[in-house]
């Protein structure tokens, strides 16, 4: 009999159910979740469900009660998923207890949880990004405000740390205010009162380029130089015209290929050189690029310290030939081969909907508590491709708890085989009008 592998999984949406769901092709892994979702356990058969177990007491930013969980469990490998538990430096106080995690530290981690670090990174390294102005305070706004607008460059809102999802604005460019609009929600941003949910201590408004060409890139760090590139991957993040989490994806990015990815794991090594020699930090974990190309030119317009979601979920189904979590123990370890062993699908795309609640992103309360249903579903085998992030499952029944529900997949041997197997599972799911999604994934590209 196999010896047991045991992973602990940090996290509880959709990003965190790839992770599960994939995790678990192999017999010998079991995987604990902390805190999980109880949706998730839906989406699994009969036959893997005890080796899961979840832990929805214990919150992903609870830094004492993972460690004190972890070691309870003593995994062979920790996989963190979200940014907060990163940023918290929690990986940092489970890499002191002897334990391996593929997760950046926190001082990696301020790639994402400090825009302007960021910024002043890809600076000195001499990687392309998006321009910006750092503001520190509304009234300072008031000014720039002014000046970008004199010039006529328009700009995207973004808050220097992190914020729960929602730190990032961008006004419509057809506005009858827009520059009115820029300085109201910077406003907001630094409000005490925290009406977007967050209160900014610092603020970016940063050139907002044309959206033409969008794709991004995830690439699996560790010691050694270690880095296994993703397929490049193109998300879609408005809904009605709002900013949103990422609401679908199209894997590969029409245009774009594999050598794109080894392209940009060029300037991801002068980042991860530079991490390391100036400020001693090694990336061990998932680097996220969001680009937009330009003329033959890739300029950086996001960066997490972490998968992306939901491009996650799609790039872990394009990840084969090493179990996956042998790759991220061996990619932990600096196995310098464990890269040799992946294998990437040819001529196999896959398109993802994500179904979010109705009102999203603003008020969706109403949809909370609200059942879904997917008639003729049996859970003797895996459910073909779905990925919950906002569903909770209790007496047999699932129910929205979430902004985004679930992402639905469908995988075909063109892009328009995937996007019609996608919607046809879309059309599938029972919602009885709690659920709204974009109709236009992977028709533009």
């Amino acid at each position: 009999m196999a010896k047991k592998f045991k992973v602990l999984v940090i996290g509880s949406g959709g990003r965190e159910f790839a992770f599960l769901r994939k995790l678990l092709w192999s017999d010998d892994v079991y995987v604990h979740v902390a805190p999980g979702l109880s949706g998730m356990l839906y989406f699994l058969n009969e036959e893997v469900l005890g080796r899961v177990k979840l832990y929805p007491e214990v919150k992903a930013t609870n830094i004492r009660a993972i460690c004190q969980l972890a070691q309870e469990i003593m995994p062979d490998l920790i996989i963190i998923g979200p940014d907060d538990p990163i940023a918290l430096g929690l990986t940092d106080e489970l890499l002191a207890l002897g334990l391996k995690v593929f997760g950046f530290t926190k001082s990696a981690g301020r790639l994402e949880s400090s825009k302007w670090f960021c910024k002043d990174v890809y600076k000195h390294c001499g990687l392309p990004s998006a321009p910006a102005t750092l503001i520190a305070t509304a009234r300072q706004a008031k000014g720039e405000i002014i000046r970008l607008a004199m010039q006529g460059l328009p700009v995207v809102i973004k808050c220097d740390g992190l914020a729960l999802g929602k730190g990032v604005v961008i006004v419509p460019l057809d506005h009858p205010d827009y520059w009115g609009e820029i300085e109201r929600q910077v406003r907001l941003m630094f409000d005490p009162q925290k009406p977007l949910g967050f209160q900014a201590e610092k603020v970016l408004l940063e050139y907002r380029y044309p959206m033409l060409n969008e794709w991004s890139a995830m690439h699996l760090l560790g010691p050694n130089q270690i880095a296994v590139p993703l397929m490049p991957t193109k998300d879609h993040k408005l809904l009605d015209g709002k900013n949103t989490g990422g609401m679908g994806i199209v894997t590969p990015a029409p245009g774009f290929s594999m050598s794109d990815m080894s392209n940009r794991n060029c300037h991801v090594n002068v980042l991860r050189c530079h991490m390391q020699m100036v400020y001693g930090t090694e990336l061990c974990g998932i680097l996220y690029e969001g680009l937009n190309r330009m003329m033959g030119v890739d300029y950086c317009v996001e960066v997490n310290a972490r998968g992306g979601d939901p491009e996650t979920q799609g790039q872990l189904e394009f990840l084969l030939g090493v179990p996956l979590h042998e790759l991220l123990l061996g990619i932990v370890e600096g196995d310098t081969q464990i890269a040799s062993r992946v294998i990437m699908p040819q001529n196999q795309f896959l398109v993802g909907v994500v179904m979010a609640s109705k009102g999203y992103p603003g008020d969706y309360s109403a949809q909370l508590g609200k059942e879904i249903s997917f008639p003729g579903y049996s859970s003797q085998q895996f459910f073909p491709m779905c990925f919950p992030s906002g569903l909770t499952f209790t007496d047999g029944k699932l129910r929205i708890s979430g902004g985004r529900v679930l992402m639905v997949v469908g995988t075909g041997p063109t892009l328009s085989a995937a996007r019609k197997a996608a919607y046809d599972r879309v059309g599938q799911v029972k919602h009885d009008g709690a659920l709204v999604w974009r109709n236009d994934i992977g028709l533009e590209s």
